[in-house]
């Protein structure tokens, strides 16, 4: 198709207010097809002699002679075979978040398949149907999920023929039985680097520009599982339409079927016509030829005819719309009121929503609800949750959710209450931190545990430091650069359940600005902030700054929330000392006590004598706790970009009536006054 023909195409659909998404070239696409019918003619040259000794007279009558039981026999195979097919576009919805629902999913699957697989086009005609079948989803997304089921059926398609010709290798006087067993044992070894790979690089592998995603383990062992049935049932189709006269073992016919089906694939004709039938004559030497051509007469009527016909009749009834939405919302979906609720509750750490990572999965009503966390193979539960949702409502129905995104469902950084209804519902529940927290009207300095405390505060006070809490306008120029300063020095910033700089996130907190002698910043803190709590969020130290900074600025905090009348000033959380675990929580945590700066921040924090709250992890079992706890990890070590500008809803959310934290205080030094 030359450009002038392809951009009128482009030009008439656009005219139909239809417009194809960015790489579906169709031109590219007719080349493609193009090539299948060249390597078509290539193959029927080759076997000319072999076909043109074929009896048509032959082959109808052996057709006729096809019974009643066969042709039902194939046509359940046949509807058993779709259903498997079916599932790849229900799982791949699911890996994908689109929120569809599984039926309407498997429905545009199968209907998309049936037509595709006939008409040719895969991936345009594919598309196509998906977009009608399900209107809610975008020309751009049905594409998407086109190419993702086609991608992962020929990797589970690559496995399962190395793994069947490994044990059953077809037996051919060019295919050597080791040669064929050593291509089979090649095949497994790359199937089982995509497992590795996935485990290892679970956030995909870049490639330049571009960023190869690998699906979950979980997802591949479904991939390769539906292969088995839908390519058996397919066989079972066909085996069940051979000729009973002499009859061909189903583990002699399926190897050569799965090559056979190899063949047509790489060829990309419609229906892999031509190609598929070659392979499997060259394979099934010993079978009468015209019975054989006749079996698969037969079996494209029943496999690709039949359902082809049922699909276009499926096509012509537009379905109504049937997206549901999905569970989990992000803040900029959320109903203002819900995001409300847990920007105002005693939670101040629910603050995250601000950065606009993390979404809500609601209870009943609007009444509360948790917020979610989505890493590579992981659905969440951060924190409590808020409002007056049920904790077991919301524990189904965060797994539920995790189910339908092909993720692992997870509690983490939860207080003991919520773990006890956890364990109850029958989840393993493990020690993950442990929360520092001080009573900032009852601080006291003049105590003997904070001796250490007191020092620091004299040698930042000698130093000409002046602590102050931020009121109006930011100086952001100056904030940003410590924080790309101390990024620099600490590998990067950490994330999901801790925050990151960005401009309008902290310029909806609290800050406390250190300056030295010269009016230079030289470190700030960030809390997130509600009438009662403030949590410690960012720490943010320059190179420079003098010994005692951090402590002043925490200090200086403390003062300003008991003046404000907050209850709870938290530091946030430390992991549990390796003391205090046994078995593999142990060596885990001691391998993270020896991280950089974990003993200075522990020291650090317990120089003010905290209280001490543990913080739990929970998951529905102990393969996915520990799944999820390296998910976790890797998250906030590794995390993704923050989504647009860090500007989530939260930070928009009714500014004339946000969170009181107290009467305005004027902004001046209090850090002296506090030392003695």
């Amino acid at each position: 198709m030359s450009k002038d023909t392809e951009t009128a195409f482009a030009a008439a659909l656009a005219a139909r207010g239809l417009v194809l998404p960015e790489g579906m070239r169709i031109g590219a696409a007719a080349r493609k097809q193009a090539l299948g019918l060249g390597l078509v003619a290539v193959f029927l040259w080759v076997l000319r002699d072999k076909l043109a000794s074929l009896d048509g007279a032959a082959i109808l009558a052996a057709l006729a002679r096809v019974d009643a039981l066969s042709w039902a026999l194939a046509i359940a195979a046949t509807v058993a075979s779709f259903a498997a097919l079916a599932q790849y576009d229900a799982l791949i919805h699911r890996a994908l978040a689109t929120g569809t629902a599984p039926g309407h999913a498997r429905r545009g699957g199968w209907t998309a398949i049936a037509l595709s697989q006939t008409i040719g086009f895969g991936l345009v005609s594919g598309a196509l149907v998906r977009w009608r079948m399900l209107p809610d989803t975008s020309l751009a997304q049905a594409s998407k999920i086109t190419a993702t089921v086609a991608a992962t059926f020929l990797a589970g398609w690559s496995v399962l023929t190395a793994a069947v010709l490994l044990v059953a290798p077809v037996d051919h006087q060019h295919l050597p039985v080791l040669a064929v067993q050593g291509l089979a044992v090649l095949g497994l070894v790359l199937g089982g680097g995509l497992a590795l790979a996935t485990l290892v690089l679970p956030e995909g592998l870049r490639l330049g520009r571009f960023t190869l995603r690998l699906p979950p383990l979980a997802v591949m062992g479904r991939i390769l599982g539906l292969a088995t049935l839908d390519t058996a049932f397919a066989a079972a189709a066909l085996w069940a339409l051979l000729p009973g006269s002499e009859p061909l073992s189903f583990l002699t016919l399926y190897p050569a079927f799965l090559l056979a089906q190899g063949a047509g694939l790489v060829s990309n004709t419609p229906g892999g016509v031509g190609p598929f039938e070659i392979t499997l004559i060259t394979l099934l030497p010993g079978t009468a030829q015209p019975e054989l051509i006749a079996a698969i007469l037969a079996w494209r009527i029943v496999y690709y005819g039949l359902p082809a016909l049922a699909a276009i009749a499926l096509v012509a009834l537009r379905p109504a719309h049937v997206l549901r939405k999905s569970t989990v919302m992000m803040p900029a979906e959320a109903p203002k009121p819900l995001l409300r609720r847990a920007l105002a509750g005693p939670q101040a750490e629910l603050g995250l929503l601000r950065q606009g990572e993390h979404g809500l999965l609601p209870g009943d009503c609007g009444t509360g609800g948790w917020m979610v966390g989505r890493s590579a193979r992981t659905l969440t539960g951060l924190l409590d949750p808020f409002g007056t949702a049920p904790v077991p409502v919301l524990l189904e129905r965060l797994r539920s959710s995790a189910r339908a995104e092909g993720r692992t469902a997870c509690l983490y950084k939860i207080s003991p209450r919520v773990a006890a209804q956890a364990r109850a519902a029958g989840w393993i529940v493990a020690p993950v931190a442990t929360e520092v927290w001080l009573d900032p009207a009852r601080f006291d300095l003049n105590t003997p545990a904070r001796a250490g405390l007191r020092r620091k505060l004299r040698k930042a006070e000698k130093s000409g430091l002046r602590v102050t809490r931020a009121l109006g306008l930011l100086p952001l120029d100056e904030m940003a650069g410590l924080a790309r300063a101390w990024a620099a020095t600490h590998g990067g910033e950490r994330g999901f359940s801790m925050g990151r700089f960005a401009a309008d996130y902290v310029s909806a907190q609290q800050v406390l600005l250190a300056r030295d002698g010269a009016g230079r910043l030289v470190g700030f803190a960030s809390f997130h902030t509600t009438a009662t709590e403030w949590v410690l969020d960012l720490m943010r130290p320059a190179a420079e700054a003098p010994d005692g900074t951090m402590q002043a600025l925490i200090a200086t905090a403390i003062a300003e929330a008991a003046r404000a009348g907050v209850a709870r000033l938290s530091l946030a959380a430390l992991p549990p000392r390796a003391e205090d675990s046994e078995g593999p929580a142990a060596a885990l945590w001691r391998h993270a006590e020896k991280g950089k700066g974990a003993a200075g921040l522990r020291q650090f924090k317990m120089g003010f004598a905290p209280r001490l709250s543990p913080r739990y992890i929970a998951a529905p079992s102990h393969a996915a706790l520990m799944l999820a706890a390296a998910d976790i990890a890797r998250a906030i070590h590794r995390p993704a970009p923050l989504p647009g500008t860090a500007r989530a809803a939260g930070t928009e959310v009714d500014t004339d009536t946000d969170i009181d934290t107290g009467p305005a205080l004027a902004a001046t030094p209090v850090f002296a006054s506090r030392v003695s």
